[in-house]
């Protein structure tokens, strides 16, 4: 394809992501399985163009606005991130490229090319301008590096399975196969890759040595800590990340439930566990409450709660300015009810484990506070008990504190947990 073309797939996409139906990424997987011809150049070039749009949206609205242009608009979105000196060559129709600029996208050009003016501080971040004071309670001495660590291209990081093999060994294998990885600080099994990989195409993925899933996400089977033979509820489990984390753990002896309510969600499950060879887990759609109500309680349950995703805006950057305070209330709402069931199937001396992806102290630490005023029968598990005393000075965590982790701080997705144990008496 040529920059042209480029440049109006870009077009494209940035409209439907606009609308926000589905997250950037579906609607990107989605064009190309549409569009085969796209060589893996053209595929990696267009991402690179939406995605360089979608991490500056904040600042191009504003100046967007400023000049009197449209902010909503994809093709002004464009528009006002392309050199002026480009414009014309990006824009110039034919069969595959963008319509021509008319004489108002023209004007509009000039006034953004003859003003670039400073934008405020919830345009600089790249952050909804209602969210600022949220993220400054939660990180009162270093917010804006935190809002800048977001705005950052995500790593990609691996599990491995250690059911099946160890880190060191699928480091080589990649290595072997051409692919940089190295090992993090904080996940035993997290193998963090140094430029682009093709998982689906190695051997370790194909032979079950090996996962996608972001290194914070990994601590949370951590925090869960699950033995062998015991029974476990994954409440939320999804595509069943955290369920294969899980089960590696507890080296496939013992039982998980693997519970959502979405059965589309969890049919994507089903090949992952096939392929890692775990069998002891069992993928059930049911609301939790029903299952609270349906089976004898279980020594641990992991609630994954839906959350405002704050600390994955560097996956999907697109998110934050589909977020309203409606829909972080919302939220709030479900995961209450989602503790409240969840704490009914946790045996006395079990774990109720809460976690969400999310770096507002709306989900995190209120809701935890929350929690504990309405039920006195459990109590809080200081970080000592499930982590290393290297894993916490990783981490920067104190031995009382739950598991915070941030892309400024940890180079991970923003992560936070917070386990409880159900008291005897």
């Amino acid at each position: 394809m040529t920059p042209v073309g480029r440049a109006a797939a870009a077009i494209e996409l940035l409209r439907g992501i606009g609308a926000g139906a589905d997250p950037a990424d579906t609607i990107i997987t989605e064009y190309f399985r549409r569009r085969r011809y796209a060589g893996s150049g053209d595929r990696r070039a267009i991402r690179a163009l939406v995605y360089g749009v979608l991490r500056g949206l904040g600042r191009l609205k504003w100046r967007l606005a400023e000049a009197g242009g449209d902010s909503e608009d994809a093709r002004a979105w464009l528009i006002a991130s392309t050199p002026s000196a480009d414009l014309e060559a990006i824009f110039s129709g034919g069969q595959f490229g963008p319509d021509p600029l008319g004489d108002e996208e023209r004007a509009l050009a000039e006034r953004l090319d003859a003003n670039p003016g400073d934008p405020p501080r919830w345009a600089r971040l790249n952050c909804p301008e209602w969210l600022l004071e949220r993220f400054d309670r939660a990180f009162p001495q270093t917010c804006d590096a935190e809002l800048a660590a977001l705005n950052e291209p995500a790593p990609v990081d691996l599990r491995v399975n250690l059911m099946r093999t160890s880190r060191d060994s699928v480091e080589a294998y990649l290595r072997e196969e051409g692919h940089e990885v190295a090992p993090t600080e904080l996940s035993p099994a997290c193998l963090r890759a140094q430029g682009w990989l093709p998982l689906a195409n190695t051997k370790s993925f194909k032979d079950g040595l090996v996962e996608i899933q972001d290194e914070g996400s990994q601590m949370l089977a951590l925090a869960v800590n699950a033995q062998p033979g015991e029974r476990v509820a994954d409440l939320c489990a999804g595509g069943g990340g955290k369920t294969l984390a899980l089960a590696a753990a507890m080296k496939n002896t013992g039982e998980i439930i693997a519970a959502d309510i979405s059965p589309s969600r969890l049919r994507r499950m089903t090949p992952r566990l096939r392929r890692a060879g775990v069998t002891i887990a069992h993928p059930t759609a049911i609301d939790i409450a029903a299952l609270a109500d349906a089976v004898e309680p279980v020594d641990r349950v992991l609630i994954d709660a839906p959350c405002s995703a704050t600390g994955a805006w560097r996956r999907h950057p697109e998110a934050r300015w589909q977020l309203t305070p409606e829909k972080l209330a919302a939220h709030v709402a479900t995961q209450e009810g989602l503790l409240r069931d969840g704490a009914r199937l946790v045996r006395p001396g079990g774990w109720l484990v809460y976690a969400t992806c999310s770096l507002l102290g709306q989900e995190n630490e209120e809701q935890a506070a929350a929690f504990l005023n309405e039920h006195a029968q459990f109590q809080r598990v200081p970080a000592e008990q499930y982590l290393s005393a290297d894993q916490l000075a990783a981490a920067g965590l104190g031995a009382e504190g739950d598991l915070h982790l941030s892309p400024a701080r940890n180079g991970t997705d923003g992560v936070f947990a917070v386990v409880f144990e159900h008291r005897e008496n």
